[in-house]
């Protein structure tokens, strides 16, 4: 965590705004090669001298991280599956070294990353690639990553964003509890998962049940900081004067980024304007189902232990329910929408977030079906399942399709047996892998689900491609037709 020590502020700032650097985050994530107070000293001895070259004094006092599989290539006799299970050795990292000099935050076992750019461990990525993980027997490894979480939940009282110390003042959305139930499921030892992870899930539960992330009984994204954020530092500097004007503006960017959708119109006064960012003024309904599935899983897991508290859970659970049913969804359109906190107001941006309530079974059956046939009429396409119908440019919307949202709608359709829809859904998302996989022997982070073989795009940086959250939910879906 060095990298980010105050003594190397001035130099952090002028590698962000040099433009050297076509990604920012490889700034951030650099390894430094020497203590931060001497690579300070030569900074400024070599200012002294005149203007620096950037590109050259990085290159003498860091490593930049190196990208995962850089020497793989994928095997032209490989079929999808294949190429999967041989990919999956080289997103696995070791346990880190705690003294390596850098923003990593050291976990204490190995673990996957999501691939590309993020060369670390990410929150919600990880359930996803869970998935995939446990297709493919690697059950030790599943243990592994929920003891880092749990160690992450012991020490700061939640799983981190992403293992960079720059992460550390939010979440993500909260997949633990889910994540310790199908562990359980695969090893044949429920109780035994419960028992190892329920004061992590508690603790979990505790922080986002606490204010600011508790409103009004219903909970919302938020972010401890509000200033730009230190992986995009450049990027939000262009924004200062408009932060100035508009107070909360870099919390709500940040919050967005608890939330996932970093960045999507969901989140947007304007649709087609970051700027009116909302984040933290808005409930959004994928958030509310994600609870309601950790205190259903908390009470199962303290049945035994503590019924009491699990009585407690079971109630929560009920009051939630009843509240995603009567409040997130809309009659007249007949979809599950996010709420402004401000009046309770529904928002108009059709997401596929309006498929978590079957998915977490909080609709009833009449609103699971008609949830259906607008999902079906508004975000069905060839490809999948559009993130948005809006087109903003920003990655979570149209005409993007990611793997997890993807998952999420095919688990809710069979829950309420709108199975055939469910089926081509999953036809159409394995057929857009399969048809990216043969173009270009990758899966990527998300897909254009209008037109496959063009890639997904918008947002702040490029395509990347690895990528573990896909990989998991193909496996998951192509094993469970």
């Amino acid at each position: 965590m060095e990298y980010l020590d105050q003594s190397l502020e001035t130099l952090f700032a002028d590698l962000h705004c040099s433009g050297l650097w076509p990604d920012e985050k490889a700034i951030s994530d650099s390894v430094l090669l020497a203590p931060a107070e001497e690579i300070r000293a030569a900074y400024a001895a070599a200012q002294a001298d005149g203007p620096v070259d950037l590109r050259a004094f990085h290159a003498r006092w860091f490593r930049p991280a190196q990208p995962p599989g850089a020497g793989y290539r994928t095997d032209p006799a490989h079929g999808p599956a294949e190429h999967l299970e041989a990919v999956w050795p080289h997103l696995i990292r070791p346990a880190d070294d705690p003294a390596e000099r850098s923003a990593r935050y050291p976990l204490p076992h190995p673990y996957v990353i999501a691939g590309g750019r993020f060369q670390e461990a990410y929150y919600w990525d990880s359930y996803f690639t869970q998935l995939g993980l446990l297709r493919s027997g690697r059950t030790g490894l599943v243990r592994d990553m929920l003891d880092n979480f749990a160690h992450a939940i012991r020490e700061t009282g939640f799983v981190p964003n992403g293992f960079r110390s720059y992460f550390l003042t939010r979440s993500q959305p909260p997949f633990f509890a889910p994540m310790v139930a199908d562990y359980g499921r695969a090893t044949g030892d429920p109780a035994a998962a419960f028992a190892r992870y329920l004061p992590a899930m508690e603790a979990e539960y505790r922080f986002f049940m606490e204010s600011p992330r508790n409103r009004g009984g219903l909970a919302r994204y938020w972010d401890a900081g509000d200033g730009p954020r230190i992986e995009m530092y450049a990027t939000d500097l262009a924004w200062q004067d408009h932060a100035r004007a508009h107070p909360g503006f870099f919390r709500d960017l940040r919050a967005a980024c608890e939330s996932g959708w970093d960045f999507s119109s969901r989140w947007l006064s304007d649709p087609q304007d970051l700027g009116t960012i909302r984040t933290t003024r808005i409930w959004p309904v994928d958030l509310n189902c994600l609870l309601l599935r950790m205190e259903e899983l908390l009470a199962l897991a303290a049945s035994d232990a503590a019924p009491d508290r699990a009585q407690g859970y079971r109630a929560a659970a009920d009051r939630r329910r009843d509240a995603i049913s009567a409040r997130f969804f809309d009659a007249e359109r007949g979809y599950f929408f996010d709420l402004l906190a401000d009046d309770g107001s529904l928002l108009p941006v059709t997401s596929a977030a309006g498929l978590f309530p079957l998915w977490a079974g909080a609709a009833t059956e009449a609103q699971a079906a008609r949830a259906a046939d607008w999902a079906e009429r508004r975000l069905l396409r060839g490809g999948g399942l559009l993130t948005t119908d809006i087109a903003s440019g920003q990655q979570w919307d149209s005409p993007n399709g990611w793997a997890p949202l993807q998952w999420i709608a095919v688990q809710g359709l069979r829950r309420y047996g709108h199975r055939a829809l469910a089926a081509e859904l999953r036809s159409r998302w394995l057929a857009t892998c399969d048809a990216v996989f043969r173009a270009s022997g990758k899966f990527v982070e998300k897909y254009n689900v209008i037109d496959p073989l063009s890639p997904g795009g918008g947002g702040e940086y490029e395509l990347q491609d690895g990528f573990g959250w896909t990989n998991g939910v193909y496996l998951d879906l192509a094993a469970d037709p």
